[in-house]
């Protein structure tokens, strides 16, 4: 079975096992060795959510580097089962919600729920950023939230004004 070591923070060195997954595309070490090392230090008090949440390994870094709180948005049952069974194995069921739903429904239905740091990390194929990031910014951001995206082909210029 696949797997991904936690880089830092208080988990540091733990293992995520992930199943085989085409569509899994798993943020790599040393990029998010990088993202959590311009991160830091992460206020204490930080709601992290991990949009399109695969393995979790973003949320969970987060979590580990210091976030207080990670909400997980995941469709695909054998992946949603292996997050919650990672978050369990970690002791984190506390300072997690798993939710297993797509992210456009989470996105339509969520209210009133505010996010200090978003990893969005949505499958390349599909154009879900140019749908979903004005609503995420405009519902879920407060001043200072950071968003970190992952996209393969991503132009930022359909949202200038």
């Amino acid at each position: 079975m696949p797997s991904i070591k936690i880089g830092s923070g208080k988990l540091g060195g733990r293992i995520l096992k992930t199943p085989k997954n085409k569509s899994l595309k798993p943020t790599p070490a040393r990029v998010r060795k990088q993202i959590f090392s311009w991160l830091q230090p992460i206020k204490q008090d930080c709601n992290c959510l991990d949009l399109f949440a695969g393995t979790g390994s973003l949320g969970i870094e987060a979590l580990s580097n210091g976030a207080s709180r990670a909400t997980f948005v995941e469709q695909n049952q054998d992946i949603y089962n292996h997050l919650y069974l990672n978050c369990s194995d970690l002791k984190i069921l506390n300072d997690v919600n798993i939710l297993k739903q797509s992210a456009e429904n989470y996105i339509r239905r969520t209210k009133e729920e505010e996010f200090d740091l978003i990893f969005l990390d949505p499958p390349y194929s599909k154009n879900y950023l140019t749908k979903l990031l004005p609503k995420i910014i405009e519902d879920f951001s407060v001043i200072g939230t950071l968003i970190y995206i992952e996209e393969s082909n991503f132009n930022f210029s359909e949202f200038d004004d």
